[in-house]
């Protein structure tokens, strides 16, 4: 008897873990159909072999950033308020320019860049971050990390964020939270 290893619109289901229903076999990467990055195929395929060795590990899809490289540069990571809605989480969200940071000024003459934040209104935690702007993909993992580690906004606020740099929008973003 053999299984057939499960796919749904020509994807191989898989779970967090890597495994297919077929015991002992795994897929990694676009195959899945779970997220068409490179950086998330090289994830899954981490995950998998670590849960193949026995050390259990998960992705977390919810933390995994995406970019697009055009100019000005767009980035996104975690929940849409769309997505949280369909989830049934209740959010606030804040929508701040990248003006308050005073590199991005300096080096974007005319540039109007923006950042918007998602957290859990239960939880208090970020849950989306979504970017317009340059210096977007330098910075979208370090919103990824707050949803990773479900960072409540408390902790974010104490974060020390280099200065002058234009990541720490992120942070001024955050004491819209109050």
């Amino acid at each position: 008897y053999k299984r057939q290893v499960l796919t749904e619109r020509g994807a191989i289901v898989t779970n967090d873990y890597g495994q297919t229903n077929v015991a002992g076999v795994w897929a990694a990467g676009d195959v899945n159909g779970r997220s068409m990055l490179a950086h998330t195929a090289y994830r899954e395929g981490e995950a998998a072999i670590n849960n193949m060795l026995g050390k259990k590990d998960r992705v977390n899809y919810d933390a995994i950033p995406s970019v697009i490289y055009t100019n000005p540069e767009v980035a996104a990571v975690g929940e849409t308020e769309e997505s949280a809605k369909a989830k049934g989480l209740d959010v606030i969200s804040k929508t701040v320019t990248l003006k308050l940071s005073g590199r991005y000024v300096a080096e974007n003459e005319g540039g109007d860049g923006i950042i918007k934040i998602l957290i859990d209104k239960k939880y208090r935690n970020v849950i989306g971050v979504h970017m317009i702007g340059n210096y977007s993909s330098e910075i979208i993992y370090g919103a990824g990390i707050l949803i990773e580690t479900e960072m409540p906004v408390n902790d974010v606020k104490k974060l020390v964020f280099p200065h002058p740099s234009v990541c720490e929008a992120i942070r001024e973003g955050i004491f819209e939270f109050e």
